[in-house]
């Protein structure tokens, strides 16, 4: 072989490790209950924030419950969407990506208040299923999402009006310099 194949061949293979491709899985048929049982809460909601961890790294999500079918959450939750925990995106990533957009998921705790599913798990677009439905019934409705704490935009606003009180306050002691001039006599 020439230097110039050897060297291409070489280069390619340096190439293939730099850019991680997916990996090739598939997922095995399983049924409601069998999904169910392997996940720790089933929750029927919406996604309302997407945003991706770094770059070929599979998806986060914030994710608001509406029904409880499986457990319960803790008000608005983080989902990663892949099997990695926000590493290296994989075949079996779940596909949440739109902002607003209903799902059903089945969702597994990787600590410190994050949750996990992925295409295998079950979980999928839209509101539960019929299968699902005749398996949890009609579940529980999640209550009302609590409002955002405020509590630095009110400092902040406290701290904007002292400031402009304590300007104007120090603009009316200081009369500035004397427009006025003095003639002898």
């Amino acid at each position: 072989m020439s230097f110039r194949i050897v060297g291409a061949i070489a280069f390619a293979a340096a190439m293939v490790g730099l850019f991680p491709a997916t990996a090739a899985a598939s997922c095995a048929q399983t049924t409601v209950a069998q999904s169910s049982a392997q996940a720790e809460v089933v929750v029927y909601g919406t996604v309302t924030e997407t945003r991706q961890t770094f770059a070929a790294a599979g998806g986060v999500i914030r994710f608001r419950a509406e029904r409880y079918l499986k457990g319960t959450l803790a008000g608005e939750v983080e989902v990663y969407l892949g099997p990695s925990r926000g590493g290296a995106i994989t075949s079996v990533d779940y596909q949440a990506v739109q902002r607003g957009q209903a799902h059903t998921l089945y969702l597994r705790s990787v600590g410190d208040g994050a949750w996990e599913t992925n295409a295998c798990s079950g979980s999928h677009v839209g509101a539960p299923t019929a299968e699902e439905n005749a398996l949890f019934g009609t579940g529980t409705v999640a209550p009302p999402a609590a409002p955002r704490d405020n509590t630095v935009l009110a400092f902040g606003a406290v701290a904007l009006a002292a400031i402009a009180l304590a300007a104007a306050l120090i603009a009316r002691r200081y009369p500035g310099p004397s427009t006025l001039t003095t003639t002898s006599p």
